[in-house]
């Protein structure tokens, strides 16, 4: 072999190597950022959708201290009086919302009074699990935060006072339900994990399902992706906040009380195919939380179908980084998105300049 076909040989084996090492830098560097986008924007919806359900609460808590019958019943110790008021407040409230909402009437000495949904554990004494209500020691303002008591949930508390005596608490109980099902919508699995620390204080979720060192908390979830989880090295996903395993996404965020105490996680898994379908959405990292569930699913829709428009993945990557490219690989770049369109029809082609003509980055203030 000549010398010259030598050289030729060794710069197209050079150049070849170039581009395959830059196409898999590429492609590496796409679906990190793919994931960790997917992953803000669950983040951004989980805490949305979570103050939504502390609100729920609170907002019924606050209407049911309202009834001066239940005051009256603390005052006179009439317990099964108690629960007859609040079953039948709970009974209107529950024909009118999307979960169960229960509620329960407990005395200043920390105890059950009434329960909404039995009243089976009247008296029980709750101090040793229930030290959130401490806070009311020193302060009248109702309070909702997630607390760890027998049970794990948001819990919207509200004291009740007989002139400038405390006569009690009203609290409302919500255990993830509406959170859950929010996410189950758009194809993600929630699970609202309990820091195993916590064993002795949970005592009604000590036979629930485990992961690893946490307990699950939330009823509703999706069992079938538990086998995943236990696959999944928590550690490391603690650490990195989102993993990939084979073709599934599993994105973790911490849980705190409201005194910032760390309690545990919720940690979120997706198909790959579903997260990019969330990614391709918008890039407004509000989508999920101004948008109604019926508008967001018409979105994903639409966009599952201008998917379309793309021969691969790859090639839709390809264009939407075009700006990021750096310098010194531009060259490089061009001739690869250049091969590329060559393969894309006259009408392919005014799809994709009309799709990437109106597609806008909207930037400001959200206030």
């Amino acid at each position: 072999m000549s010398l010259n076909k030598k050289l030729f040989l060794l710069l197209f084996v050079l150049i070849v190597a170039v581009l395959v090492g830059f196409i898999l830098r590429f492609e590496g560097e796409v679906r990190r950022q793919s994931i960790n986008d997917v992953g803000d924007r669950l983040s951004v919806a989980l805490h949305a959708q979570l103050e939504r359900e502390k609100e729920d609460a609170l907002r019924i808590a606050l209407v049911l201290s309202h009834n001066p019958l239940i005051v009256q019943a603390l005052r006179k110790e009439e317990e099964d009086w108690d629960y007859a008021i609040l079953d039948e407040a709970m009974e209107g409230l529950n024909k009118h919302t999307a979960t169960l909402v229960r509620a329960q009437i407990i005395t200043p000495e920390y105890a059950v009074f009434a329960r909404s949904w039995d009243n089976a554990y009247a008296g029980m004494p709750l101090e040793d699990s229930r030290s959130d209500l401490d806070y009311f020691k020193t302060k009248k303002i109702p309070r909702v935060s997630i607390e760890v008591g027998r049970r794990l949930g948001i819990k919207a508390t509200v004291p009740l006072f007989d002139g400038r005596q405390l006569a009690g608490f009203v609290e409302v109980l919500q255990f993830f339900d509406a959170t859950t099902a929010f996410f189950r919508e758009f194809g993600v699995d929630l699970y609202v994990l309990l820091d195993d620390a916590y064993y002795n204080t949970a005592v009604l979720m000590q036979n629930n399902m485990t992961i690893g060192s946490y307990i699950v908390a939330n009823r509703g979830h999706n069992a079938a992706h538990l086998k995943t989880l236990e696959r999944v090295d928590m550690k490391r996903l603690r650490q990195n906040r989102a993993l990939r395993l084979e073709n599934t996404v599993c994105f973790f965020e911490p849980m705190h009380n409201a005194e910032g105490k760390l309690l545990g996680a919720y940690v979120m898994v997706m198909d790959q195919e579903q997260m990019e379908l969330l990614r391709a959405v918008n890039e407004n990292l509000s989508i999920f939380i101004n948008f109604s569930r019926r508008d967001l699913y018409d979105i994903v829709k639409k966009e599952a179908l201008e998917e379309q428009i793309y021969r691969s993945r790859y090639d839709k990557a390809l264009l939407y980084l075009k700006d990021t490219v750096p310098e010194e690989d531009k060259e490089l770049f061009i001739q690869e998105a250049r091969e590329m369109l060559e393969s894309y029809s006259k009408e392919e082609l005014i799809a994709l300049i009309l799709k990437h003509k109106n597609a806008k980055k909207i930037e400001g203030e959200i206030r």
